[in-house]
């Protein structure tokens, strides 16, 4: 993986470009990071558009604000890709595969880029797009009614915001190692969005109380894994409620606070050892980066959960550096 200068950031603003080239400026934007679209404005609504764009492995990045337009999304070939798409003003009318669903403002919606798609956007409407290789995901979509439907996860839809105004900056993300935790760390928030999904019918589990407060501090959790002082008290600060509070709710589940923690941590710790695109770093870099203070105590929990070393994983990883093992 290069640094994050490797991978250029696309912004295009319409009312700076001759009003014949908006529409082709936008969709050659499109076309190289997202999926080739149409773009046909509204009769009533003369074409505006603010949009900025990047590609990162394993990551395509869109986030638009538009006057009323209808977007056709053309399949694409290959793959099985899902398009996560943010309302973050407005509102949007989206369709695909005979289905339709409309996202206001806070709503979340997954779409596979292998299919094609119509979005209706209202006038002053402001939108991110992130495309995301399902198989990088912790959580996959098992249930095609997770599909098409307006999603409220508030908490994840935060946290993603966030991530998509760091990664469309212009500075920072000069080092591969934290290029390639970013990235990860969008996988596992769309994963919650996914989760968010599953959770939001009419099961016993989701109606469950305190259901919603455990998935915010999963959500806090997934966040905050990589730092070193994440605790049960600073978690539990951040959500008002007491330790033993929270303690209890993983206790509902059948696990504990340390135990998630722990968990959210091997598996990042495990991506990247397996990422070619970390070759370069050693493992404890990996470890420390993941939030473990300790490298041996690293190796023995790492052997315990997945049966192998991190060394032994690394070797299987193409391109692995020969002074990546230390």
């Amino acid at each position: 993986m290069g640094t994050g200068a490797h991978f250029p950031i696309t912004r295009v603003a319409t009312d700076e470009i001759p009003v014949a080239e908006r529409i082709a400026e936008v969709c050659a934007a499109y076309a190289g990071t997202i999926a080739d679209v149409e773009i046909m404005p509204h009769a009533t609504s003369e074409f505006a558009w603010r949009g900025t764009w990047r590609k990162l492995p394993g990551l395509a990045l869109a986030s638009a604000a538009t006057s009323g337009v209808r977007i056709t999304r053309a399949a694409a070939s290959g793959g099985d890709d899902l398009i996560f798409t943010v309302a973050v003003e407005g509102r949007i009318m989206l369709q695909q595969a005979g289905r339709e669903t409309v996202l206001r403002a806070g709503d979340i919606a997954v779409t596979r880029a292998r299919q094609s798609a119509m979005f209706d956007c209202a006038p002053e409407s402001h939108w991110i797009d992130l495309g995301v290789p399902s198989h990088a995901l912790s959580s996959t979509i098992d249930d095609d009614a997770v599909l098409v439907a307006a999603i409220a996860a508030p908490e994840p839809r935060a946290m993603l915001v966030r991530y998509v105004d760091v990664l469309l900056a212009s500075v920072g993300l000069e080092r591969p190692e934290t290029l390639s935790l970013a990235v990860a760390h969008v996988h596992e928030i769309v994963s919650l969005v996914l989760l968010a999904a599953r959770g939001g019918g009419a099961s016993d589990r989701a109606r469950r109380p305190g259901a919603a407060r455990l998935r915010a501090i999963k959500a806090d959790i997934v966040e905050h894994a990589s730092s070193r002082d994440l605790t049960v008290a600073s978690v539990a600060a951040r959500h008002r409620v007491t330790p033993r509070y929270v303690r209890k709710l993983f206790e509902s589940e059948h696990t504990t606070f340390s135990e998630f923690v722990l968990q959210q941590r091997l598996a990042r710790a495990r991506r990247m050892l397996a990422d070619p695109r970390a070759a370069g770093e050693t493992i404890s870099a990996i470890a420390f980066a993941c939030g473990f203070g300790d490298l041996s105590y690293f190796n023995r929990v790492f052997r315990r959960h997945y049966g192998a070393t991190p060394t032994a994983v690394r070797e299987r990883t193409p391109e692995a550096g020969c002074g990546a093992a230390g």
